[in-house]
Formats: C-alpha cells, sequence, structure tokens
C-alpha cells in the first residue's frame, strides 16, 4: 500500500511514451480523481505528451471518448498489410504478404501520420491549454542537433503546441518532424519518463506512469531519484493486451479499466497482485472453522492433510489446514488474509478467470466454484499435479458453507 500523502498541495504527474497503451494513463487519471488527489502540473513524452495535453485541459468524458473512438485511420495512412506488420500480427500474414508491408515501410521512408496532425488540432485546443491552471510540458529530440528539448508550455512559441506535441510523439517508424527546419524525433528515445522536469520545477510528491521502455537520461535519473526522493509513485500496468502500434478501441478499452483498476489498488483501495479484491476477508478460514466436525474432515482430507478431531476448529485451521495452503502457494507470508488472497489468485489465474473487473473475496471463490476444468494436456497435467487439490477443497468449504457466511458478513 501506498505512504503517499493525498492531501499534498502540489503533485505533478509524469506519463511516459507507450503509443495505444495510451489509454492506461487517462484510466489512471480517472483514479486520481475519485481519490481527491489533484495534479497541478503534468509532464509528458510521446503519448504522454497528448494525454499530458487533455488532462490539462480537464475534461476526462472527452479524453475517454477520445480513446474509445481511436482507430488505426486516425493516426496513419498505411495499407491493411502494413497495419496488420506493426501491430504484431504475423499470424494473419502469408509471407509473401510479409515481405511486401516490410518493403512498403522501408520504401515510403517512414509512416505517414498527418491524421494524427488533423486529430490533434480538434483535440488541444492551444489556448485552452496554455490558460489552465495545470502545468504542462513535453519532450521532443532533435536529431539535426543530436539534442533534446525539455520544454514547458511557456517556452513553446505560439501556435506551435500542436507541433511540438507531433514532434515528442513522433515514433521511429513514423516520417521525421519538420521544425523551423530541425528534424525531430519520438522525445523517449531520450527521456520516455522525464521526472527531471517536475523535479526542476520544485515538485516533490510525484506520479509516474509508465507505460513503456526507458530512454537514455532515464537510467542516470532513477539512480539519484531513489537516492534523494521518497515521495514518487510509480504505476505500472499489470498485464500488457497488445504492441505499442495497435490502436483498437476494445484494447483501449481493457487499458482505461486496467489503468483505473491499478491505481486504486496502487493507492490501497483494492486489494490482490493480478485480481482487483475489494475486501480483505479470510473466507477459507470462515468457510472451514463453520463447517460441522465430519465435513471439517472431509474438507482436510480433500487438501491431503489430516487433522486431529479432537482439536478445535481455530486450530485445526490455523496449525494445519493454513500451512498446507501457504505451502501450495509459496506464499511468503504467515497472514491468514494475505494467504488466502493468494490461494484464490493462484487458482483464479490457473482457471483463467475474467481479470478486469472487481472482486469481493466471495465473489472470485464463487467465480472459482463455477469455473469450467481447464482443456489441453498440459493444462490437465497442472491441474491433477497441483490445482485439483485446492480446488476440491474450495468448492466442497464454499457449497457447504457459504449460506452462513452470506449471514454474516452480507448488508
Amino acid at each position: 500500500m501506498s505512504t503517499f500523502i493525498a492531501a499534498a498541495t502540489s503533485v505533478a504527474l509524469i506519463l511516459s511514451g507507450g503509443g495505444g497503451r495510451g489509454a492506461y494513463q487517462i484510466g489512471v487519471w480517472k483514479a486520481l480523481n475519485e481519490l481527491r488527489i489533484e495534479i497541478d502540473a503534468v509532464y509528458g513524452t510521446s503519448v504522454g505528451a497528448i494525454n499530458g495535453a487533455m488532462i490539462s485541459i480537464g475534461d476526462y468524458e472527452f479524453a475517454e471518448k477520445s480513446w474509445l473512438e481511436l482507430t488505426f485511420g486516425d493516426i496513419m495512412n498505411i495499407p491493411e498489410s502494413v497495419k496488420k506488420l506493426i501491430s504484431g500480427k504475423f499470424a494473419d500474414l502469408s509471407i509473401p504478404e510479409a515481405i511486401d508491408a516490410t518493403r512498403k515501410l522501408i520504401s515510403e521512408k517512414g509512416i505517414d501520420i498527418s491524421p494524427l496532425r488533423e486529430k490533434l488540432k480538434a483535440l488541444l485546443p492551444e489556448e485552452k491549454i496554455r490558460n489552465s491552471k495545470v502545468h504542462y510540458g513535453l519532450v521532443a529530440y532533435s536529431v539535426s542537433e543530436l539534442k533534446p528539448y525539455m520544454l514547458y508550455i511557456e517556452e513553446i512559441p505560439d501556435g506551435m503546441l500542436a507541433d511540438y506535441i507531433l514532434s515528442s510523439a513522433n515514433f521511429p517508424l513514423f516520417k521525421r518532424e519538420e521544425i523551423g527546419g530541425r528534424l525531430f524525433i519520438d522525445g523517449g528515445v531520450y527521456s520516455n519518463i522525464p521526472l527531471k522536469m517536475a523535479i526542476d520545477k520544485g515538485y516533490e510528491n510525484i506520479i509516474v506512469v509508465d507505460i513503456g521502455t526507458v530512454g537514455v537520461a532515464d537510467i542516470l535519473e532513477y539512480i539519484r531519484i531513489f537516492m534523494d526522493r521518497g515521495k514518487i509513485e510509480y504505476i505500472r500496468p499489470r498485464e500488457h493486451f497488445a504492441t505499442i502500434l495497435t490502436f483498437d478501441p476494445e484494447i483501449s478499452r481493457k487499458y482505461l479499466l486496467e489503468g483505473y483498476l491499478d491505481t486504486l489498488a496502487h493507492f490501497g483501495k483494492l486489494y490482490g497482485e493480478n485480481y482487483y479484491i475489494a475486501d480483505n476477508t479470510d473466507i477459507i478460514g470462515f468457510l472451514f472453522k463453520n463447517l460441522d466436525p465430519v465435513k471439517r474432515d472431509i474438507a482436510a482430507s480433500l487438501l491431503g492433510v489430516g487433522i486431529p478431531v479432537s482439536e478445535k476448529p481455530e486450530v485445526q485451521y490455523s496449525q494445519y489446514i493454513l500451512p498446507r495452503l501457504r505451502l501450495e502457494t509459496l506464499s511468503v507470508s504467515d497472514n491468514p488474509n494475505t494467504i488466502c488472497l493468494k490461494v484464490l489468485e493462484d487458482v483464479a489465474k490457473f482457471l483463467k478467470i475474467e481479470r478486469l473487473k472487481t472482486y469481493t473475496t466471495q465473489e472470485l471463490l464463487e467465480s472459482i466454484c463455477q469455473s469450467q476444468l481447464p482443456a489441453g494436456l498440459i493444462q490437465s497435467i497442472m491441474y491433477q499435479a497441483k490445482y485439483k487439490r485446492l480446488v476440491d477443497f474450495l468448492r466442497f468449504i464454499y457449497i457447504n458453507g457459504h449460506k452462513k457466511f452470506d449471514e454474516n458478513f452480507l448488508p
């Protein structure tokens, strides 16, 4: 759980580059709004520069809608074969098609992103960004001068904001962006996480949303910051759903939701390492201890444990069941609540239960009990070797004890 002070008066948001994963950052922004963490400044690279400009305007609904409607056609002019190639859909291409797409990509000397230029003019009204209470800045890199530019909004010439944002977001496969005779490439090649911009402005409370790679300057900055700073929060996706050059509304929807949930989890509003769990209840312990003696003995045997029938349920659970559950999941913690979450998450992940939603511990256990057993030889072997005991145990205690749990815990 984060120790970040939500009431801090000066918070800077740093947004990395990451292409089509950028919707994640808008999901983070939604959660920060709900957590009442007010952003005073936003500095970004590449797609982070685009999102930062939208955040400075302050219209979340507009930003979300923009991402959920974004397609390849809004970014670049490319043939379908090239689109499949750069989005990683190699299986959809025959060998001749893949060769032809690669040839087209090389011969054109970069992808035409004129649709993105027109899109930015509509998305990012310059006057609103300049007049925003949220300070704004971006990173670009001049290949003509071999020189980085970390520019705050007041340093960008009037009428040139869209040009500099495009230069910051000039992915290496795109045609080079030209400003004043200088050719620019994606700012991420130098600093994909422009922490320096916030530090140079005196911000100590900083939230970094990292969806991409690390630039050359970021490595040394990491070393200095980790030694000197203690109020920097890093929020990163738990899972990636596509390449950085995939622009698809359904992928964007996943990233939006993941960014929102990851942020709530980061600030301690949700539990779990793989799933998003609203409570930290040891439902396994409750259900087991409230079974009658015969059923407790059956449950233990399903787990491969022998328990002394003369012992109290609390002792049976703490001294026999919990150690086995901890061993089965290789949990480093001996806290019953933590072990319970670890069991539920491990089994749910193996059974491929939907991850991008919030669950209570009871709802996640219900999903486990109602799920289909895995198909495929390797999955079946793993199930028989490790997970069958856990699944049989969980299903038995749930079927025989959930009504009592409902009576005690449901509002």
